[in-house]
């Protein structure tokens, strides 16, 4: 039997890539919804998983750096020189922690979207369970998606979300004890100082480091096993071999630096409430986690939409997994200029309007494009607002943009623009898009074939 459509929600697939025109000839239909909010432009619909990891909280362990003045003289009445540092490093703390709650709040959105595709998941799972005959493919499928969603779930809640807390209210109480260091003539204040930046403050750290250890332990041995169960593999993994084993590796290494650094900054950070030698150990750690932060940022992280059809589970078979990952591959070398602004792509007519909008949407990418439109500083302001109507519906708070919105457009010159800009988007924005279905289908296809082993 099969799961009925009405109780799930419809979302959009973007497992197979194509570039192939549909038998109709026609442009297959597309739409996209964006939300105006603060004279800014969203993508709500789609939804989707982002990449959001702030750089900033990369140097969230600086804050509980930041008491370095309070701690190291610790003296009564407070030299002046320690008031010029106290006065540095306490707002400084204070100003990093404030960091930690922007990223909290865009990693939270990203849990949202991870649980309502976990729960979409689990209700398909169990109306196949309920079947006679449950059809073991579609199970798979369901297991797979579930299995990458944990990783990316556990990524959010543990490596951001409890990070943004504890470290961001640790450097707050930090920031604020080294700033009241500036009285420490006062006994009570001098008190009071003394457990903000010292055991208290510095505790959420060590904290962190130890529940940061355990989970980058997991992760180590997750992608560790990947790795082993990828190399014994048969020969239908051989293509993309080396790339999975880059994938996991850089994974697992970057687990190992990120537990054992935390760790390490979590005891350095304790030691710093008695010992100036502390700050010797937690220098290097901080400039590590600044490290991770941005390999992570710009090697390992990645955009997806997190959606799928209960169609494609059915359909869904490790060969077309591979398949997807073979076109996503292709794909991504073909959008490489071979000429600089220049690009080949088979079947794609590049003075024509309708045959890159064709492309762009049979490969999934019309959100991107609408997205990248509404965002990028390189497409003119009067074109957006024309584009998304912001002009003649100024107080609309929802837009939704179709295919055929971008197809007829009224302005006589913005077809011309329109075409300019779509192959400026296939120049630019369109590899990095690529990229990130890479790194998704890889993950996919280690856990596929470590659940196989």
């Amino acid at each position: 039997m099969r799961p009925s459509q009405d109780t799930l929600p419809p979302i959009v697939s973007d497992k197979v890539l194509h570039h192939e025109e549909h038998e109709t000839g026609s442009l297959p239909p597309a739409s996209v919804t964006l939300l105006r909010q603060r004279r800014k432009l969203h993508v709500i619909n789609p939804l989707w998983y982002r990449n959001s990891l702030l750089a900033s909280v990369g140097f969230l362990e600086f804050a509980n750096a930041g008491d370095f003045a309070a701690n190291v003289w610790n003296d009564v009445p407070v030299p002046l020189y320690a008031i010029i540092f106290m006065a540095i490093g306490g707002p400084l703390a204070l100003l990093i922690s404030g960091f930690a709650v922007r990223d909290s709040v865009l990693s939270w959105q990203n849990v949202r979207i991870l649980q309502r595709e976990r729960k979409y998941l689990k209700s398909l799972q169990a109306q196949h369970l309920e079947c006679p005959a449950p059809d073991a493919t579609t199970l798979r499928f369901i297991d797979r998606r579930l299995g990458v969603s944990h990783r990316e779930l556990g990524t959010e809640l543990v490596d951001r979300i409890v990070m943004d807390v504890f470290l961001g209210i640790g450097g707050l109480l930090v920031g604020t004890g080294t700033i009241m260091a500036i009285w420490g003539s006062d006994r009570h204040v001098y008190f009071i100082s003394n457990l903000l930046s010292g055991f208290v403050g510095n505790s959420f750290a060590a904290i962190y480091g130890i529940i940061n250890a355990i989970w980058s332990a997991y992760l180590a041995w997750r992608f560790h096993s990947y790795d082993r169960a990828c190399s014994r593999a048969g020969a239908m993994l051989a293509p993309f071999r080396d790339r999975l084993q880059r994938r996991f590796q850089c994974f697992k290494w970057h687990a190992v630096a990120s537990g054992w650094t935390g760790l390490i900054a979590g005891g350095a950070s304790m030691m710093t409430s008695r010992l100036w030698e502390g700050y010797v150990v937690l220098i290097p750690c901080m400039l590590l986690e600044v490290a991770c932060n941005r390999f992570w940022r710009g090697q390992l992280g990645y955009d997806h939409t997190p959606n799928i059809h209960p169609e494609d589970a059915e359909k869904e078979e490790d060969r077309l997994l591979l398949d997807a990952l073979t076109s996503v591959i292709s794909l991504q070398t073909a959008l490489v200029p071979i000429l600089p602004s220049t690009l080949v792509l088979e079947d794609v007519d590049w003075t024509s309007l309708d045959s890159l909008l064709l492309f762009i949407v049979n490969n999934h990418l019309f959100d991107c494009l609408c997205d990248w439109l509404a965002t990028n500083p390189a497409v003119p302001k009067d074109f957006r607002h024309r584009v998304f109507r912001l002009a003649t519906n100024p107080s609309f708070s929802e837009i939704t943009v179709t295919l055929t919105d971008l197809r007829h457009l009224s302005d006589v010159d913005d077809r011309p623009r329109m075409l300019e800009m779509c192959q400026l988007f296939l120049r630019t924005e369109a590899q990095q898009v690529m990229i990130n279905r890479e790194r998704y289908l890889l993950e996919m296809v280690g856990y596929t074939i470590w659940k196989n082993d």
